[in-house]
């Protein structure tokens, strides 16, 4: 086989595989972390799963809101008013409650934020159709 042909095959190769490696962190069609042993699930609204993430974002932050429980929900008070603020989360997202301390996980698996925190100017994104803050998966 010629060198460059297979230079180039090799390049593909690679090609692909980095690209199914990226395809597989960002894609919010996946079910998201696994629940902890020992913890308990928390509802948590979120967005309906899609093959590619949204790629433009709206120009708005979150925040300030306190991370706080509403029996088996994960909500996000309003540190002002103390209204509850609906937001919505990227697909893939979880809430649980572990040893008492409820705790909002990303995709990831990684703890974003923990019941009592204040999440101030760290998420973007914007308001959908009237149905609340939706958290931008890009830049947040």
């Amino acid at each position: 086989m010629d060198p460059y042909k297979r230079w180039g095959l090799a390049v593909m190769a690679v090609a692909v595989v980095l690209f199914a490696v990226a395809a597989l962190r960002i894609s919010p069609l996946w079910s998201g972390p696994a629940l902890p042993a020992g913890a308990t699930r928390l509802t948590l609204t979120t967005a309906a799963p899609h093959l590619v993430p949204a790629m433009g974002c709206a120009l708005a932050l979150l925040g300030p809101v306190l991370v706080a429980t509403a029996g088996d929900e994960l909500i996000m008070a309003s540190v002002e008013t103390g209204e509850t603020v609906k937001v919505i989360w990227p697909s893939g997202w979880a809430a649980w409650r572990l040893d008492g301390q409820a705790e909002l996980v990303d995709r990831n698996g990684t703890v974003v934020a923990r019941e009592g925190d204040v999440i101030h100017d760290r998420f973007g994104g914007g308001t959908g159709n009237g149905d609340g803050f939706h958290v931008c998966e890009f830049g947040s």
